[in-house]
């Protein structure tokens, strides 16, 4: 599978304590995107690798308060603490939603955030091949088995180190859509952050060992209500 890398960078000439930007650090790229180009029904295509926000001042320090000012949020007039020529680098994995590059483009070159107003600086892009699985078909395969509980594994372990919370996000989004559009409740679960005990006991009903890079699949009937 072809994936599309691009690093941002962006300006504001004053960044305030806006929740958009701080509360959700993870989720920038895809709430933002979500927000001007990216067509409907593919912000899980969109998965993050940088996963906090660090404001820089132009010459690369941390960024700290230079004032405070009102500006509108959630349609209200708020007084807030900002910091000034503030630089954020934002690097993100497109899995297929549909964007070009030029799309990547324009919709950062917008400029703007609900209130926010920011500067695109730089924006670079590269692609990375990976080993994944068909999700379609992976699913197809767990239904097909017609069981109360079906378990099946999948292996990244030749994922990039980088690219594993990305990806691993992006398998669970998809396999979380396609259960609750057809009845069934899906959890995945990373081998590496299961405890000890848990990990033997999925490992049991699987017949064989995973690795710390492995995703675990519990697909269960009739516990997920379709989607209307």
């Amino acid at each position: 599978m072809e994936v599309n890398i691009y690093n941002v960078k962006i300006r504001f000439p004053r960044l305030f304590a806006d929740p958009a930007v701080f509360d959700e650090p993870r989720t920038i790229a895809q709430r933002y995107l979500t927000s001007t180009r990216l067509p409907q029904g593919k912000s899980d295509f969109i998965q993050q690798l940088t996963d906090d926000t660090f404001p820089v001042d132009d010459s690369g320090k941390p960024s700290v308060a230079a004032g405070e000012a009102n500006y509108r949020y959630l349609g209200k007039t708020v007084r807030s603490e900002y910091m000034a020529n503030a630089n954020i680098t934002i690097e993100y994995a497109d899995f297929g939603s549909g964007l070009s590059l030029q799309d990547h483009k324009s919709g950062w070159g917008r400029g703007r955030w609900g209130e926010l107003v920011f500067e695109l600086r730089d924006l670079t892009h590269r692609k990375l091949s990976i080993e994944l699985p068909d999700i379609s078909e992976l699913y197809k395969m767990l239904v097909a088995r017609s069981e109360l509980t079906t378990l099946a594994s999948i292996d990244l372990e030749r994922i990039p180190d980088t690219m594993f919370l990305p990806t691993a996000s992006f398998v669970q989004a998809r396999l979380e859509d396609m259960a609750l559009s057809s009845g069934y409740s899906i959890e995945v679960y990373s081998s590496g952050e299961l405890a000890a005990q848990e990990k033997k006991a999925l490992e049991r009903r699987l017949s064989r060992e995973t690795g710390d890079s492995s995703l675990l699949v519990i697909l269960s009937q009739k516990k997920a209500r379709p989607s209307e």
